[in-house]
């Protein structure tokens, strides 16, 4: 596959993993979460997996990829998944600019013609349904076009309740970034 993957926000290191067993040949996962990384690190152990292809980084999601920006780095795939930014719709709009600034940054780090995978775990934002004006927010800031190649919520292993419709908060969106 020859690609180059960044998993920003990596948690454990599910993506960063998973894309090294889908092909890609250099990976690296960032996190703030000294803990996290050290699970990351197991799991690349756990699942028998070729360390040298996978690197996590203990860094600030934001100013690790200004950095990258300004030294023009870019990856094939860049993934981000930040923590819940809206826990409450009182503070939705705060959050959707965190929203839109961390997007596009990962926007500008993403080489053209590449895939950015943007998540959120935020039910407020979810629910909300301004996921989409956010990222289209966030390209303009960057200066690029996106396309909305798939858009998706939970897996089946989040069943949503509907006399529980706060059980729907996972946000999934691919992009191509142009």
């Amino acid at each position: 596959m020859g690609k180059k993957v960044l998993d920003i926000c990596c948690y454990s290191g599910g993506f960063a993993l998973n894309a090294s067993r889908g092909g890609a040949d250099d990976v690296i996962g960032i996190d703030s979460s000294l803990p996290a990384l050290e699970l990351a690190k197991e799991n690349i152990i756990l699942n028998k997996m070729d360390p040298s292809r996978i690197s996590f980084m203990r860094e600030d999601a934001t100013a690790f990829m200004k950095e990258a920006a300004s030294r023009q780095e870019s990856w094939d795939l860049v993934i981000l998944d930040p923590p819940k930014l809206a826990p409450r719709k009182k503070v939705l709009q705060s959050a959707s600019g965190m929203y839109r600034n961390l997007n596009s940054l990962a926007m500008q780090i993403t080489k053209q013609g590449g895939l950015l995978m943007t998540c959120s775990c935020s039910g407020a934002m979810t629910q909300s349904g301004i996921f989409l004006n956010i990222l289209q927010g966030a390209a303009l800031m960057a200066g690029r076009k996106i396309t909305v190649l798939r858009q998706a919520g939970a897996a089946c292993d989040h069943p949503i309740d509907p006399s529980y419709p706060e059980g729907a908060y996972l946000t999934n969106i691919l992009l191509r970034v142009l």
